[in-house]
């Protein structure tokens, strides 16, 4: 959704439809501060992603640009939108990524390493099942040649046990027959000496087949035994994250400060130890990824150590350009500061220690509401260490009234008929009564009318959300070093009385110039009905199931949101109904919408017009039958003006037949029909249009309405842009041309005619 273009945006919706987490968002994606309420009831983590306009210096500002891969340069250079997303970790932790935008030229590279990486892998898998078959084969060599030299070994055995039995006998023919006995043992060992000289060949050649294997399967094992360690690793990773969960749920619900602050430090330890395994397991995927790639090397005939050399300088080389997280790292530098204004740190304390300001003690109660009243007063701690304590007190004296005027010049409601409130600060020191801290100094607030000096908290809780509120935003406005800067409100002036919102957004005016704002909001007197395009209407998709997705509609798009969704708006008009400032009883000017509206209110400053007329906006052409059933019904005055596009076109004609039967004499004092012109935008000349509406260089060689149409400008922002611009006085009539002052007068005349 496009922001409103004068940096003050509202978010209106019924409860529960997703405001708030909208905010939410916001400031995690900012802060990457997530806190379980922010969760859903699975616990599952988020992704954020936000989009950004960033011009060329934004971006040679940020990021070397030889840094980048080419073709990734090229798309920075073309687009004018860029997204960034954060994305968050089991264990709270959370890292930034490109969005969608150039997500598949990283992804392209990624793949690209990935296949390559697979090809390895696959190539590794049939070496082993080559190494298994050739290992299997070497097995069964060695087994068979030592079978072999086992049968050696007996046949030898058996030799000497019968020359050594033939020594007992001295017959000449038993002699005969042991010489017969050796001669065929002899023989059978003279052929299982021929076998085994065959089988120790083989077992060579298949020991050498095992051995060209070596190197690889050495290479291969690293792999094995690195991504064992990975995972033993992420299994000890995974449980520390699970026990940081664990500690972190339970955060604030310590019975004292002794369990919360040993829990702070075992959540300090699992951060340290979380930290030390990410590392060691970048390093392992490192390791990992080397000797896989060195694979390839190897594959390819080179020596290990050779290979490995070679795939660790290509792993240096992949860091020549930013990957997806670094640019996104980079960029984020770039980015508005989104802001959330939350009660517990906002609001105004009765008390501060300055040793909490000093050591920037955020858990303090109101440590930044104290921030930023010391902003505001531009004080210092070196101010209070003034050793004078008359000039002290005199300066502080000063800086409160400085103070209350500014804030008076906001808050315009008074404590009984006539008293405005003040506002002080002191500084004072704990005496014996709060041992622990006795002579440590601290800042006292005060809020003061004519008869009582209260603390904040014995105020209301509107004059001190309303007194916080604009101490925010001010010392946001005045601190330099936050130029940049988007604040968050969620449901600003709850606590306030009518006139009191209204203040509110005098705030948001006066500061809007210094950063943008973004507020949810129920309340009709905090929204501005003639700014129509400041808001964003939020619902859920299926109105009864609370599970369905949130939808945002802008502006040009309310129709489509639910009359509950614009209840904040039908009551402003409701309000300024019954104020009789919108409808009168004669001279209302129905239009078919907003943008109709503000060209209307802009024509009629253009030509001094005279008589009084009142422009009344429907939600499309389909509801202006509706609004003048209404004001029938109300017995009110009334004229529809309609131009000659066909939605308003067949309006007319629905009219004239269902009021006036198509009787024109009777349909003349109710209807004015613009047949030449197609919109409110064409009573302009395409000069005049192009130079003050849309503010664009090229020509325009249609209609303007048809422009508008072609090229998806919103009718809504730029004829109430227009409007502002007539209304200060930076265009007036002197500025169209003849063609458009003739149309114009023509116009006023046609609608003159038709008022009393």
């Amino acid at each position: 959704q496009q922001l409103a273009h004068d940096n003050i945006t509202s978010l209106i919706g019924q409860n529960e439809s997703g405001k708030t987490s909208l905010l939410e968002g916001l400031k995690a994606f900012h802060d990457g501060q997530l806190i379980e309420d922010m969760l859903r009831s699975d616990l599952s983590l988020p992704r954020v992603s936000c989009q950004f306009r960033l011009s060329k210096k934004d971006l040679e500002k940020h990021i070397e640009l030889k840094k980048l891969d080419p073709k990734v340069r090229q798309v920075l250079g073309s687009l004018e939108n860029l997204s960034i997303t954060r994305v968050w970790e089991d264990d709270m932790d959370s890292y930034l990524e490109m969005g969608a935008e150039i997500h598949d030229i990283y992804q392209e590279t990624l793949e690209n390493v990935r296949e390559r990486e697979n090809l390895i892998l696959q190539k590794l898998e049939e070496m082993n099942r080559e190494v298994a078959v050739v290992t299997a084969a070497f097995d069964k060599a060695s087994d068979d040649c030592e079978l072999t030299m086992e049968k050696v070994d007996s046949v030898k055995q058996s030799i000497s046990e019968i020359k050594r039995g033939g020594r007992r006998f001295t017959t000449r023919e038993k002699r005969e027959e042991i010489r017969r006995e050796v001669g065929m043992e002899e023989e059978m060992l003279s052929k299982l000496s021929e076998v085994l000289v065959l089988k120790k060949k083989t077992l060579d050649d298949k020991k050498e087949a095992r051995d060209a294997f070596g190197m690889k399967v050495n290479a291969g094992g690293n792999l094995e035994e690195f991504k064992k360690q990975i995972d033993e690793s992420v299994q000890e990773l995974t449980s520390t994250q699970e026990s940081l969960r664990e500690i972190l749920q339970m955060t604030g619900m310590y019975p004292n400060e002794k369990e919360q602050r040993a829990a702070e430090i075992r959540e300090e330890i699992c951060r340290a130890d979380i930290e030390k395994l990410k590392n060691d397991i970048q390093n392992l995927k490192r390791l990992y990824d080397t000797h896989l790639l060195s694979l390839e090397f190897v594959f390819q005939g080179m020596t290990f150590e050779s290979a490995l050399k070679s795939a660790g300088k290509e792993i240096e080389l992949r860091k020549k350009y930013m990957d997806s997280m670094e640019l996104a790292q980079n960029l984020f530098a770039a980015l508005p500061e989104f802001e959330l204004f939350e009660d517990f740190s906002s609001l105004l304390p009765n008390r501060i220690d300055l040793e909490d300001i000093i050591r920037a003690n955020k858990r303090a109660e109101g440590y930044k509401a104290a921030i930023n009243f010391l902003t505001i007063t531009g004080l210092e701690y070196s101010f209070f260490q003034q050793p004078s304590s008359r000039i002290l007190k005199q300066k502080i004296e000063n800086l409160n009234g400085e103070l209350t005027l500014n804030f008076q010049d906001f808050w315009r409601q008074n404590v009984g008929k006539n008293n405005k409130i003040k506002i002080n600060f002191e500084l004072s020191h704990y005496d014996h009564t709060n041992p622990e801290k006795s002579g440590k100094p601290f800042i006292e607030f005060w809020i003061k009318d004519e008869k009582e000096r209260l603390y904040p908290k014995q105020r209301s809780r509107g004059v001190r959300w309303f007194l916080s509120f604009f101490l925010e935003l001010k010392a946001t406005a005045m601190d330099q070093s936050k130029k940049n800067k988007v604040l968050l409100i969620d449901e600003p002036g709850v606590s306030l009385h009518a006139r009191a919102q209204e203040d509110v957004l005098k705030v948001f005016d006066d500061i809007r110039q210094k950063m943008q704002i973004i507020y949810t909001t129920h309340s009709p007197h905090l929204v501005d009905v003639d700014k129509l395009y400041r808001i964003l209407a939020v619902q859920r998709a299926i109105e009864d199931d609370m599970r369905s997705e949130t939808l945002v509609f802008s502006a040009r798009t309310l129709k489509a949101a639910t009359a509950d969704t614009l209840s904040p708006i039908y009551s402003t008009m409701g309000a300024r109904l019954s104020q009789q400032e919108i409808v009168k009883s004669y001279n209302n000017v129905i239009v078919k919408d907003l943008a109709s509206f503000y060209f209307m209110k802009a024509i009629i400053a253009l030509t001094g017009f005279k008589k009084e007329c009142y422009f009344l906006p429907a939600t499309g052409t389909d509801s202006i039958p509706m609004m003048v059933n209404i004001l029938i019904g109300w017995g009110l005055d009334y004229i529809v003006l309609n131009f000659a596009n066909s939605e308003e076109h067949a309006v007319h004609d629905r009219l004239m037949k269902n009021l006036f039967d198509n009787k024109i004499d009777l349909a003349s004092e109710k209807m004015l029909f613009m047949e030449d012109f197609p919109d409110a935008e064409d009573l302009f000349s395409t000069i005049d249009f192009k130079k003050h509406v849309v503010q664009v260089r090229e020509g325009i060689t249609v209609k303007n309405s048809d422009y508008l149409k072609d090229n998806n400008f919103s009718r809504a922002v730029l004829s109430s842009k227009f409007l502002q611009e007539v209304t200060s006085g930076s265009i007036k009539a002197e500025n169209l041309d003849e063609e458009s002052r003739e149309n114009l007068e023509m116009f006023v005349k046609k609608l003159a005619a038709k008022l009393r």
